[in-house]
């Protein structure tokens, strides 16, 4: 069985949120949202981040990790499963945790002053849907760097 086949979790929760990614981007800008998922979305993309980065850790990762200290393992050198930019990988890993925090914990007036925005409104019209773009980007390329037979880092 390979690793892809063994983690049949990780593969619905992806295909939960390629699904989502592709109901969100039928909408432009100014188009209502009464129908959009952007919370759904959100969420469901640290949801994957999260449970792909266990999967690849696995005895690494504890109950006690949360995203940011999975990412910071799954990254470091000890470890070395994973590689992010070397200049960016303390921002990319801090804009994470911002992003992971704002959703979880609902902290959307500490995000729109965090962000210099004038209101919530601001945030959600200018920010979120950014934000959660770069995470979903961030994930493929590192689920890119996973060989889906093995689950060991491409060479």
């Amino acid at each position: 069985m390979t690793f892809k086949e063994r983690y049949r979790d990780l593969q619905e929760i992806i295909r939960e949120m390629l699904l989502l990614r592709s109901h969100n981007r039928q909408f432009q800008a100014g188009d209502s949202q009464e129908t959009m998922l952007m919370f759904a979305e959100a969420c469901v993309v640290l949801l994957a981040l999260e449970r792909f980065l266990r999967v690849i850790l696995q005895d690494e990762a504890t109950e006690r990790d949360t995203l940011p200290n999975l990412l910071e393992k799954a990254t470091s050198k000890r470890v070395a499963l994973l590689s992010l930019p070397p200049g960016e990988r303390a921002e990319l890993i801090r804009r994470v945790k911002d992003v992971r925090n704002t959703t979880l914990h609902g902290g959307f007036e500490q995000a729109a002053r965090d962000a210099e925005c004038g209101s919530v409104a601001d945030y959600f019209a200018t920010q979120f849907a950014p934000e959660v773009e770069a995470i979903t980007n961030l994930l493929e390329g590192l689920m890119g760097q996973i060989d889906p037979e093995t689950g060991h880092p491409r060479p």
